[in-house]
């Protein structure tokens, strides 16, 4: 999370670890990635998935742009 923000619409970037709570994910058994430490969900902006669309940190609302899939 940029800036360690746990804002609604805090931006996500990739970054070398650090071992920092704002680092820490966990996929729940609804298919969702949250950030414990900030109770929030890894969104998508928007209603797409095509190549490109920037994520973001927002309250879990179980919408399917929060839903994810780790093929086999």
């Amino acid at each position: 999370m940029t800036g360690q923000s746990t804002a609604d619409g805090a931006k996500l970037q990739l970054w070398d670890c650090g071992g920092t709570a704002n680092q820490q994910w966990a996929v729940s058994t609804a298919r969702d990635v949250v950030n414990p430490a900030a109770n929030k969900c890894v969104d998508a902006t928007g209603p797409s998935s095509a190549n490109g669309t920037r994520l973001q940190l927002w309250t879990c609302t179980g919408g399917s742009n929060q839903k994810w899939t780790v093929p086999a």
